[in-house]
């Protein structure tokens, strides 16, 4: 069982618990399984998603197991340290080196990013609403992309997470460094981007069938042979930034799959995560410092 407890504050308070919920991108299936287990407590008695939240009220949601769709699990793997960047009791940020897959694929597979974590939680004893922590993926990095990816710890926020990402309220931002002097200092690319015809690795800009892709970017620096970039999303397709640029005859310098010059690694890192902390609105910010992909 997991266990989520919130103090009601001025924000809050007024409201009924279901409007609450609903404010805070609570799944509907989410808020009918705490109908129907009676799940809802306030200062220690059971109520309905009909109670008037008041200053200080303590709530307490408790989810059944099978409330969730059944979470992949991860086997813990030992052998590698993570590095975190920023951690509280709902989620943490993690910078993910080039070179290593976000997640298994199979059961026997264990040199991922995922697997990693669910070792760091074992060592560390990590417990998030009031149960044993587990890693759940929230957004993707490539393999060979580097920096900040977000990492749930209890799979009541992830569909939170997940809302605020369609709803374009998290914000990725990225820095590359592409081949060439770009035209502008900045610019919007909307290309739609699907399926490669002949290629089930790559992706390509597709104007009849692809889906709509959004990139925007700005000039940090140009040098003799190459410009570095400052990149945001309004969309998280696959390969989003790297087919973009490609598309503008600026591929990502280090990107063999896309026609980027050569180099030891995709030049291509998440630098900064903006978000809203899940029930508290409270708004994080988190940068990568000392980037050693933008001293080259």
């Amino acid at each position: 069982m997991w266990q989520y407890q919130v103090s009601v504050d001025d924000y809050s308070s007024g409201k009924l618990i279901n409007e609450f919920l609903i404010d805070n991108y609570l799944p509907k299936r989410l808020r009918g399984a705490l109908r129907q287990h009676k799940g809802l407590v306030v200062n220690g008695q059971i109520v309905a998603t009909s109670y008037v939240l008041k200053i200080d009220d303590r709530l307490t949601m408790k989810f059944h197991t099978d409330d969730f769709y059944a979470p992949d699990s991860y086997r813990p793997n030992y052998h590698r340290a993570i590095k975190v960047i920023y951690e509280n009791n709902d989620l943490m940020v993690l910078d993910k080196p080039a070179g290593m897959k976000m997640h298994a694929h199979s059961p026997s597979e264990d040199d991922t990013l995922l697997n990693y974590a669910a070792a760091y939680f074992k060592q560390n004893q990590a417990v998030s609403a009031q149960a044993p922590a587990q890693p759940y993926m929230v957004h993707r990095l490539d393999r060979d992309t580097s920096g900040l990816v977000l990492i749930a710890k209890n799979p009541i926020v992830v569909p939170i997470l997940n809302r605020q990402l369609s709803k374009k309220e998290m914000q990725r931002t990225y820095y590359a460094w592409v081949k060439g002097h770009m035209s502008a200092t900045t610019g919007i690319i909307n290309r739609p981007i699907g399926q490669h015809p002949t290629d089930d690795r790559l992706r390509w800009v597709d104007d009849d069938c692809g889906q709509l892709a959004q990139t925007t970017w700005q000039v940090v620096e140009q040098l003799s042979d190459r410009s570095l970039l400052k990149l945001a999303l309004s969309t998280g397709r696959m390969h989003q930034i790297r087919v973009h640029l490609a598309s503008m005859g600026h591929p990502i310098i280090g990107d063999s799959l896309y026609g980027g010059p050569q180099a030891n690694r995709l030049m291509l890192q998440a630098g900064q995560l903006d978000l809203i902390q899940p029930f508290s609105r409270q708004c994080l910010s988190i940068k990568l410092k000392n980037n050693q992909l933008f001293l080259e």
